[in-house]
């Protein structure tokens, strides 16, 4: 039997919601990574998966065709808080197309939540880290899987 590659997501058809346009063009926008280019990908993205964890994380696809998330890059990677909890938030692309959106929870709550305001977003200064790593050590990405 194949193995299940899609296990945890679900399949969407549907284009950005503003909350995730705005978090999109921000972390593009504060990236240490040279990606101003990908910028004018955001008006061609749409959602083609998420996560069913309960996490607001979605994968992409550009001009209606789904982004490989092998071999994905990550360009941003932020700290933010969501009702009062911790999250990171990390944007990936492929090849030059933008992948996925990932945001979960530091704690690894299996509670629903949303997308963190772009207010609250940080960088990794003064976050103490544990085993070198600014996340919990049992920290799965299923973006990079």
């Amino acid at each position: 039997m194949p193995e299940d590659t899609n296990k945890g997501l679900a399949p969407l058809n549907r284009p950005l919601t503003q909350n995730e346009r705005n978090l999109i063009r921000w972390l593009l926008e504060h990236s240490n990574s040279n990606v101003d280019h990908l910028l004018s990908q955001l008006d061609r993205l749409s959602v083609v998966e998420k996560c069913t964890c309960g996490c607001p994380t979605v994968y992409f696809a550009v001009d209606g065709e789904p982004t490989s998330r092998k071999g994905e890059r990550l360009i941003a990677d932020y700290l933010a808080e969501v009702d009062g909890d911790g999250v990171g938030v990390m944007l990936f692309e492929t090849k030059g197309k933008l992948s996925s959106l990932e945001v979960y929870s530091l704690a690894g709550s299996e509670k629903p939540f949303g997308l963190p305001a772009i207010a609250s977003l940080h960088g990794y200064d003064g976050i103490p880290k544990i085993h070198n790593q600014p996340y919990p050590p049992n920290f799965v990405s299923f973006a990079t899987q």
